[in-house]
C-alpha cells in the first residue's frame, strides 16, 4: 500500500483534477490519486479540504488521523462491506457457544507464536543464542493455550489470559535484553514514560487503523470482541485481530532499527514529530514486506491483516475452520 504521511503545522491538502495538492511552507507538492492508498495525517495543524475528502473516498483512499500519541482519532474509508449480516449474526451467536473458544485460543496461539518467531529470527541473524531458550518457552505457553478446554468461557478467558501474560513476561524480557540499556527499557508498559515504549506506543497506533479497516471491510462488528470483553465504546475485536500483527509490524521493525544506532526524541513528554515520521515509515515499510505462513502462501503483512479477517468472518458464518496465523520468519 502506498501511503502519503502528512506532518506540519500550516500544510493544506486539497485536490484538483485527479490529483491531491499538498502546500506547506516549504512549498507544494502533488500526488495523483491513482498512486495513493492511504493519507496518514501525523500532526496538528494540518487542513484538508471537503473537496479533497469526498475524492479519496470515491477513490478508495483511506484517511487515517493520528493523535499525539499515534493512536488512531479518526479513519476514514469507503462504507462497502462484504456479507455483513451473515458475518454479524454468526459473530454474535459465537459470542456465547464454544466458537469463542476456538476464535480466543487462535487469538492468543497466533500471538505467542508470532512472538517465538520474531525472537527466533533474533537469535538467527544476531547470533545470540541464549534467546533460543525463551523461544522455547513461549513455544510451551502456546502448547498449554491449545490445551485448555472448558465450557465456561469465562473460565476459559481468564485461563488463556493468563497463559497470555506469563508469554509475554517471558517476551518483553528478552525484548529488553536485546536493547542497549541506555535506552532505559525495563518491559512492556502502555504508560510507561520511557522513549521504547512510546515508540511501540506509537508504532501500535499506525497498526490499529489497518486493524480497524480489515474487520469492518469483513463485515464484523469492530466492538464484539472474544479474547478481549466488551467494553463501551472500545473496538475489542480490533484488539483481538492486532495482537497477532504485534511483533511483526511494530516491534521486530523497531528493534532492528534500535539496536542498529536509532534514537528517536522525545519533546514536552511526546516523541518529537521527525521521530514519529521515522516510526510511520517503519511501521509503513514492515506492512509491505512479504511474509510466508499457512500453507506456504506468500502476502504483503497488510495483505495477511486481511485474510484474517476474512478467514475469521467466513469461520463465524460457518462456511469454514479457523486456524492460527503463524508467520514463518
Amino acid at each position: 500500500m502506498r501511503t502519503l504521511v502528512i506532518k506540519g503545522y500550516g500544510v493544506k491538502l486539497s485536490y484538483r483534477k485527479g490529483v491531491l495538492i499538498l502546500k506547506g511552507k516549504g512549498g507544494g507538492s502533488t500526488y495523483s490519486l491513482a498512486d495513493i492508498d492511504r493519507v496518514v495525517v501525523a500532526t496538528s495543524g494540518v487542513s484538508i479540504t471537503s473537496r479533497a475528502i469526498r475524492a479519496m473516498v470515491d477513490s478508495g483512499v483511506e484517511l487515517v488521523v493520528l493523535d499525539s500519541r499515534g493512536f488512531s482519532a479518526a479513519v476514514l474509508y469507503h462504507p462497502y462491506v462484504t456479507r455483513t449480516v451473515d458475518a454479524r449474526r454468526g459473530q454474535y451467536a459465537a459470542l456465547g457457544d464454544s466458537k469463542a473458544l476456538t476464535v480466543i485460543k487462535v487469538v492468543a496461539m497466533s500471538k505467542i507464536l508470532n512472538q517465538a518467531g520474531m525472537l527466533k529470527r533474533v537469535a538467527r541473524t544476531c547470533g545470540i543464542r541464549w534467546v533460543s531458550e525463551d523461544v522455547g518457552l513461549l513455544r510451551k505457553y502456546a502448547e498449554e493455550v491449545a490445551r485448555v478446554d472448558c465450557s465456561d468461557l469465562r473460565a476459559v478467558r481468564r485461563a488463556v489470559m493468563e497463559l497470555e501474560a506469563a508469554a509475554a513476561r517471558v517476551y518483553w524480557g528478552a525484548y529488553a535484553s536485546l536493547l542497549p540499556k541506555e535506552l532505559g527499557f525495563e518491559g512492556r508498559d502502555q504508560g510507561g514514560g520511557d522513549v521504547v515504549n512510546k515508540v511501540l506506543n506509537y508504532g501500535y497506533g499506525i497498526l490499529y487503523p489497518e486493524c480497524f479497516r480489515a474487520v469492518a471491510l469483513a463485515g464484523l462488528d469492530p466492538y464484539a470482541g472474544f479474547l478481549h470483553t466488551d467494553r463501551s465504546g472500545k473496538p475489542v475485536l480490533v484488539f483481538d485481530v492486532i495482537e497477532l500483527f504485534r511483533s511483526a509490524a511494530v516491534d521486530y521493525p523497531i528493534l532492528k532499527a534500535l539496536r542498529k544506532g536509532w534514537r528517536p526524541r522525545v519533546e514536552g513528554g511526546l516523541l518529537a514529530h521527525e521521530s514519529r515520521v521515522e516510526v510511520a515509515k517503519l511501521v509503513n515499510e514492515a506492512l509491505s514486506t512479504k511474509f510466508k505462513a499457512g500453507s506456504g502462501r506468500v502476502k504483503e503483512l497488510r495483505s495477511w491483516v486481511s485474510t484474517f479477517a476474512l478467514a475469521l468472518a467466513s469461520f463465524l458464518r460457518g462456511e469454514a475452520a479457523l486456524k492460527p496465523l503463524v508467520f514463518r520468519w
